[in-house]
């Protein structure tokens, strides 16, 4: 008898799909707040850094700058740097995906301020 004639089950001709594959990727997320400071513009501190830096991350924060004094941040990319400003007592916020590297440096002067941060990243599990 054929599927078409045959009326007392409806799953005769439909045949199951095939497992999905287990899924080999994880996203894992890591939120932080820490305060930095320096008092160069020469050496940069370094607040953010990632190992290896194939590992895509994509980073969502806010720094504040607590200093009377401006600060340049410097968002290190796979795409190329991307370098802000945060004038004295004034905060930045930003969402940035493949940072690899955050760095501060200040005016010359001493600086102080926090950086508070959410991490998130994806990679192949085997």
């Amino acid at each position: 008898m054929s599927c078409k004639n045959h009326h007392s089950s409806q799953l005769c001709c439909i045949k199951c799909p095939s497992r999905p594959e287990r899924d080999r990727f994880k996203t894992l997320t890591y939120e932080n707040c820490v305060p930095f400071a320096g008092r160069s513009n020469v050496d940069a501190n370094i607040i953010f850094d990632v190992e290896p830096n194939s590992l895509p991350v994509v980073l969502a924060g806010t720094i504040e700058n607590f200093s009377n004094d401006g600060i340049n941040v410097i968002f290190e990319r796979s795409s190329g740097n991307i370098t802000r400003t945060i004038l004295a007592n004034s905060s930045l916020s930003f969402v940035y995906d493949d940072v690899t590297r955050v760095s501060v440096f200040g005016f010359g002067q001493q600086y102080s301020g926090s950086f508070k941060f959410q991490a998130t990243y994806t990679f192949e599990i085997e």
